[in-house]
């Protein structure tokens, strides 16, 4: 499913979102990310600092993430499968941004899309 320019501005202007994963035993942890790119049927986020959170994605690939403007007056609620990179075109990207310069990136999660649901 492909973010409309609307829910693309919203990601790209809010930058900070929650990212929900669950481990196999559906034991859930939400933790707040920056979003580094959003388009089409993807989002692009970086691990710095990520443990259980990692740990998550490896075992599940399930997430959800939400994002909203800050009077709330327009929320999204993402649903989509995550892959992990720590080599290849996604990582170099995130080794590359102006916002990872003072950090060692350890990996590139890449998000498909599979269900976007708008509040107003």
């Amino acid at each position: 499913m492909k973010l409309t320019e609307k829910q693309i501005d919203l990601l790209n202007r809010r930058k900070i979102v929650v990212l929900a994963t669950s481990d196999l035993r559906l034991r859930s942890r939400a933790v707040f990310v920056e979003v580094n790119q959003a388009k089409d049927d993807q989002i692009i986020i970086t691990d710095n600092l990520m443990v259980a959170t990692r740990k998550n994605l490896l075992e599940n690939n399930q997430i959800a993430l939400l994002s909203f403007e800050k009077d709330y007056s327009y929320c999204l609620k993402i649903l989509g499968a995550a892959k992990y990179y720590t080599e290849g075109d996604y990582f170099d990207l995130v080794k590359s941004l102006e916002t990872n310069k003072k950090q060692s990136p350890k990996g590139a999660i890449v998000i498909t899309i599979k269900e976007i649901i708008e509040f107003k």
